[in-house]
């Protein structure tokens, strides 16, 4: 799913660098499931292309957890990611920033571990989120954004995007 998501981002940006209008970017987030009361932190991967001043579209790969968790006195080792399509409606707020809207889908797999038993799931969730993007040049800016991946899911993630 990896190779998909690298490549897919590769075409979406080979495509798009000659318009000026591509970019890339990274973040670490924190992510908190309620359903079973975890926290963890995670890492994100993204590429876009941005149509005109209010619309762009994202492929993205966030790795949302990787956490050990004790269950009845036996340590079970959690992973959860997501590979994310979406939609990102931009609002100007002055020369330097925006305000955005995502709303997209994400397929979500969860992984757990218990004494070398392994099992998996997935399953394919509507996403949204919103944020602030913080030009601190042409080709550089700050991003902030909460994203609900799944209605029992939030992220809160810090990065930086990069243009060209």
């Amino acid at each position: 799913m990896k190779k998909i998501v690298v490549l897919s981002l590769a075409a979406v940006l080979a495509g798009s660098a000659m318009a000026g209008d591509a970019y890339i970017g990274v973040d670490v987030a924190n992510t908190k499931v309620s359903d079973i009361d975890l926290s963890g932190t995670g890492v994100g991967v993204y590429g876009g292309y941005r149509m005109n001043d209010s619309l762009g579209f994202e492929l993205g790969y966030r790795r949302l957890f990787d956490e050990t968790v004790r269950e009845q006195g036996f340590n079970v080792k959690l992973k959860g990611t997501a590979l994310q399509a979406s939609a990102v409606f931009f609002v100007p707020v002055g020369a330097d920033a925006a305000l955005f809207a995502r709303l997209g889908v994400n397929r979500l797999e969860a992984k757990a571990d218990l004494l070398g038993v392994s099992a998996k799931d997935s399953e394919t969730k509507g996403l949204f989120g919103v944020g602030l993007d913080y030009s601190f040049s042409k080709s550089t800016a700050l991003r902030v954004e909460y994203q609900r991946p799944d209605s029992g899911t939030n992220v809160l993630s810090l990065g930086v995007k990069f243009s060209f």
